[in-house]
Formats: structure tokens, C-alpha cells, sequence
């Protein structure tokens, strides 16, 4: 997956804004984004939502954690397994572990197999 410097200059190129419009855009200087760009640099927390909030994307897919612009990472670790839920950034709750562990919990109560479909995913990649 992409660097955050990497996904940073993409969604910069996609606006067609250069490196000095987009720090006139943010008030940030020119330098501070172009070592961004370069990954020799890392903002905060608060500039990182601002950008993801800038682009329109989430936070996820600027620190390159999925490929997906639209999707948020949630992950829970249940029964010594670690797993990992990406879901649509239009859902409006962020999930904390308990939470993630109590929906596949509840897929499972309903007869969903989520042990079979995270299988068929490692195999498959889909």
C-alpha cells in the first residue's frame, strides 16, 4: 500500500492544486507539504483529519491502512484471533474493539460463519 506521502501527493495531483496552493489552501507552508510529500515528515493527528476531512477521504486510506478512499479500518482481537473489518465511511459510528467483537458475534448468532469467509478471503483475496 501507498505511503501517507505517497497518497498526500496523489490527492494533491487529483485537484490539480501544486504544492503552493494547497499550503495557501491550509495554511501551511510549502516546505511542511513538500516533506509530507516526501515522507520526510509526518503531521499530527489534528492536520491528518484535516486533510482527510480537505480530501474527502478517511483517515485510513491517507496513512495508506486500505486502498479504498471510502473505507475505515476497525480491529478486534477475539478469542487470540486478530481481525480486521473494513466498512463504508458513510456508516456513522466509529467502533471500538468490544463493538467490532460483538458484531461478529452477532453475525455468528444468526448463522453467518465468519471463520469460513475470512478463510475464503486469505485463499481467494476477495
Amino acid at each position: 500500500m501507498a505511503t501517507f506521502g505517497e497518497r498526500l501527493r496523489s490527492l494533491r495531483q487529483e485537484k490539480e492544486y501544486s504544492i503552493r496552493k494547497l499550503a495557501e489552501l491550509l495554511n501551511f507552508g510549502k516546505t511542511t507539504i513538500a516533506n509530507w510529500e516526501k515522507d520526510n515528515r509526518f503531521p499530527d493527528r489534528e492536520t491528518i483529519l484535516k486533510l482527510a476531512n480537505f480530501f474527502n477521504v478517511t483517515t485510513d486510506y491517507l496513512l495508506g491502512r486500505t486502498d479504498d478512499s471510502n473505507s475505515k479500518i476497525f480491529k478486534s482481537t477475539i478469542d487470540g484471533h486478530k481481525y480486521e473489518m473494513e466498512i463504508d465511511k458513510s456508516y456513522p459510528y466509529d467502533l471500538d474493539p468490544n463493538e467490532v467483537e460483538d458484531l461478529l458475534k452477532n453475525l455468528e448468532s444468526v448463522g453467518f460463519d465468519v471463520n469460513k469467509l475470512i478463510e475464503k478471503i486469505k485463499k481467494t483475496g476477495n
